[in-house]
């Protein structure tokens, strides 16, 4: 993909995203919970923190550096535990600030994105990154490819009658 093509995903992704939520009650937001033990308000919240992922890795890239894994592999227990970790830390956050953040880091993201080019998101990384491994990968997972599974969590919960 071109950077052009990265971002727009990113924006559709994110659109989408937006527009599933849309309509619901702040309070609701807050309050009903949609998979496990987690709010619309952590979904939120965990977005945001995959979306300040993806903008590390650009910033660290840009400094000249190589992007620093979050050192887990991926393990599907690792990474529950870092994303249930996140999650707490933002629970007790209000609406409007978990909002506001995801804002933030939205438009920090595409503006990053925006500053690469198409050699940039397309070459490999060095080790310790796998082969395949590059700026569009890494922005990939953590965004567009990221946002379905909570899209279809979200769509899921209202089809579902709640008593």
């Amino acid at each position: 993909m071109t950077r052009d093509e990265i971002g727009q995903a990113v924006r559709d992704a994110h659109t989408e995203f937006l527009a599933t939520l849309a309509k619901i009650p702040d309070d609701v937001i807050v309050r009903e919970r949609v998979m496990d033990w987690w709010s619309l308000k952590d979904i939120l919240g965990h977005v945001t923190v995959w979306y300040l992922v993806a903008l590390e890795f650009i910033r660290e890239y840009q400094r000249g550096d190589t992007p620093t894994p979050l050192g887990f592999g991926q393990s599907d227990d690792e990474v529950s535990a870092y994303n249930k970790r996140q999650v707490v830390l933002r629970r007790d956050y209000a609406l409007a600030r978990v909002r506001a953040e995801l804002d933030a880091a939205y438009r920090d993201l595409l503006a990053a994105i925006a500053k690469l080019n198409d050699a940039d998101v397309r070459r490999q990384l060095p080790p310790p990154w796998d082969a395949g491994d590059n700026l569009e990968r890494l922005i990939a997972v953590n965004t567009y490819l990221h946002l379905p599974e909570h899209i279809a969590q979200i769509r899921k919960w209202k089809s579902t009658p709640r008593v």
